[in-house]
């Protein structure tokens, strides 16, 4: 007997919390989430340590802290096929069919043929969950801190073999029409046996990682401007995982397999540079490599997954002292957990911060979009409110992409990203 109702939105995000995962270069940190990702040229003090070491040697303050959380949600379609999968009572329906399908009223069967669409559809479709937190500092040219970066997808894994309404009853087969089926068609062709059979399932993966860097940046003056040169060595601990989840025979909501994690450590290389030209030290240009000797972490199984190298190039300019424009481009292409797609992220925004000498505030906003063609949240947009005295801020960030799901009647953003951070520089 199937389930009486398939996995919840709520569930697969409890799920997917312990799931977690970081290989490509995410937004962290107040400036760079609310300024379309811009952070390689532009994000000096605390958070340096993390997109651009170099820019350690370029800190306007003699120390900064901060410390800041926040949440993405990427949902690729998935948890909208889900929520119209229970608002048809697929699963209910299955269940009912699979004990008589004679029980079956007309609406119920056209539910069971609308229902089979959807759940076909799902196949490859994923929900991401990117839960971030940081508690860093920037004392002179030193950076330290913590950085827990994580990615977590639950994907639908859905056999396009098995598209057939066939089902078991107690031992006779048929089709939704209650016509006979041969047992071979039914087992090489049902939805209800790949459900059964752990052939259309969720698959649960993903890594990860809290950084713990130590960073330097040196200015050196040349005669061709600033060239500033950093790097951070840093301890790296992983938690990798992954779960095949299955509908069961006997139990009214799934079960979970026995969950397969392993944590391993190992140590990370990141090198970055920035220069100031002689004839406009309002510019700067920035570039960074995280990852340079591909740290790799186990999985439960025995296989590893390689943290590949990240390269990311960065322009900002101040064109007044309130006023700074920037803008990011990933260099390099790099997998997600979900395989159709990849990230290269290419994005900018503006910082205005129209006094700062007791009072604070900085308004930010900005543009970000994923190059890849796969990629479906289409363009983001960032933006951000610091709000405090010179030595201490409160700072609210966040994203949003233009296109769009519907779930539960109520559209939303496919991807949303929320971060509050409290930061204090003397």
């Amino acid at each position: 007997m199937l389930p009486k109702s398939a996995l919840s939105l709520t569930a697969i995000l409890l799920l997917s919390v312990t799931s977690l995962h970081a290989i490509k270069f995410e937004t962290l940190g107040y400036k760079s989430i609310s300024m379309g990702g811009a952070a390689v040229a532009t994000s000096s003090g605390s958070l340096a340590s993390y997109n651009n070491p170099a820019l350690l040697a370029k800190q306007p303050y003699n120390v900064e802290v901060s410390v800041g959380a926040g949440v993405g949600l990427y949902d690729e379609g998935a948890a909208a096929a889900l929520q119209q999968l229970d608002e048809l009572s697929y699963f209910d329906t299955l269940d009912k069919a699979a004990e008589n399908v004679n029980s079956l009223s007309t609406q119920e069967k056209q539910s069971l043929n609308d229902g089979s669409k959807v759940l076909l559809n799902m196949d490859g479709k994923a929900l991401t969950l990117v839960p971030q937190a940081h508690l860093s500092a920037q004392v002179y040219n030193f950076g330290f801190g913590v950085f827990s970066g994580s990615d977590s997808a639950v994907t639908s894994i859905v056999d396009q073999d098995h598209d057939q309404l066939y089902f078991d009853n107690n031992g006779n087969y048929v089709d939704i029409d209650n016509n006979a089926v041969t047992q071979q068609a039914y087992e090489t062709s049902a939805i209800e046996y790949a459900l059964k059979n752990g052939q259309t399932y969720l698959d649960v993966k993903g890594m990860g990682i809290i950084e713990v860097p130590l960073a330097y940046g040196h200015n050196f003056e040349t005669k061709i401007g600033n060239i500033m040169v950093g790097g951070a060595i840093k301890y790296m601990h992983a938690i990798t995982y992954k779960e095949k989840i299955e509908f069961t025979d006997d139990e009214t909501n799934p079960t979970v397999d026995e969950k397969q994690d392993r944590q391993s450590s190992n140590v990370g290389v990141d090198i970055g540079l920035a220069y100031q030209p002689i004839f406009a030290y309002d510019l700067t240009f920035g570039l960074v490599a995280k990852n340079l000797n591909s740290p790799s972490f186990d999985y439960y199984d025995g296989s590893s997954v390689s943290v590949d190298p990240l390269i990311r190039a960065g322009v900002a300019y101040k064109i007044f002292d309130s006023l700074e424009v920037a803008a990011d481009l990933d260099l390099t292409s790099n997998s997600v957990l979900n395989e159709n797609i990849e990230s290269q992220m290419v994005g900018g925004g503006l910082n205005f911060e129209p006094f700062s000498n007791f009072f604070a505030l900085s308004l930010r906003a900005g543009l970000m979009q994923n190059l890849h063609n796969n990629d479906k949240a289409g363009l983001i947009y960032t933006a951000g409110l610091g709000i405090g005295v010179k030595w201490i801020q409160l700072d609210l960030s966040g994203e949003m992409s233009g296109n769009q799901n519907t779930v539960q009647d109520v559209t939303i953003p496919q991807y949303t990203k929320v971060n509050l951070a409290l930061v204090s520089r003397w």
